[in-house]
């Protein structure tokens, strides 16, 4: 039996390689990376709907064809960056969350409050592609995201530990994140002083919870 040569391995190697793909997972990585934030900052500039794929591989400075390695349509650059935006928004909630003393439950709910507003006045522009783009009406889109859970768990863990009574956790944390959303919304249309929307969330949230009132 003739034995394959290495040279032989190599060459069926790249044949099989999809055309577009660069060699190595580092490459791959970085190069999906690229077409990722073009693709942000496109959608973001011109909108959802504006934007092409060819605009988005001309702007990341690749071939058409190594876009559609990575991504079959702009439907699944939408989704990942939906997916990046949900994370950023937990990682930055979760860092104030837990810089707090696990007893100290109104100090972790404002925690949650200040980690939100400050993600949502920096990320607005991003939020507005990702939350009101094509897909899902916002109100199925927020109904299981992972902000309302994080706070839901919130208020469920304070009323287990007798930090204050409330009887349906999941509905009180969406009518809080309603709040959350409309009062950073007003700062955005300047009928609110955007310095001022921590604060006056964390009144408002202690009146919910029936707390420091």
């Amino acid at each position: 039996m003739k034995k394959t040569s290495s040279a032989e391995k190599r060459s069926k190697i790249k044949a099989v390689r999809r055309i577009g793909a660069p060699s190595g997972p580092r490459n791959a990585d970085r190069r999906r990376g690229v077409l990722i934030e073009a693709a942000r900052t496109l959608f973001v500039e011109k909108g959802y709907e504006a934007t092409t794929m060819d605009e988005i591989a001309a702007a990341a400075d690749c071939a058409k064809g190594t876009l559609y390695h990575y991504f079959s349509n702009k439907a699944e650059l939408l989704q990942v960056l939906r997916e990046g935006f949900e994370s950023e928004v937990m990682n930055r909630i979760r860092l104030r969350v837990d810089s707090c003393p696990v007893d100290d439950w109104q100090g972790r709910i404002g925690a949650w409050i200040e980690g939100a507003v400050d993600a949502y006045f920096e990320m607005h522009a991003l939020h507005d592609v990702v939350i009101y783009g094509p897909g899902m009406p916002f109100r199925n889109a927020m109904a299981d995201a992972q902000i309302t859970r994080y706070l839901t768990r919130l208020i469920s863990d304070g009323t287990k530990a007798d930090a204050w009574k409330v009887d349906d956790a999941h509905w009180t944390a969406v009518v809080m994140f309603y709040s959350f959303r409309g009062g950073c919304d007003e700062a955005i249309m300047g009928t609110q002083r955007t310095e001022d929307i921590a604060s006056k969330l964390n009144d408002l949230f202690s009146r919910i919870l029936g707390v420091g009132v």
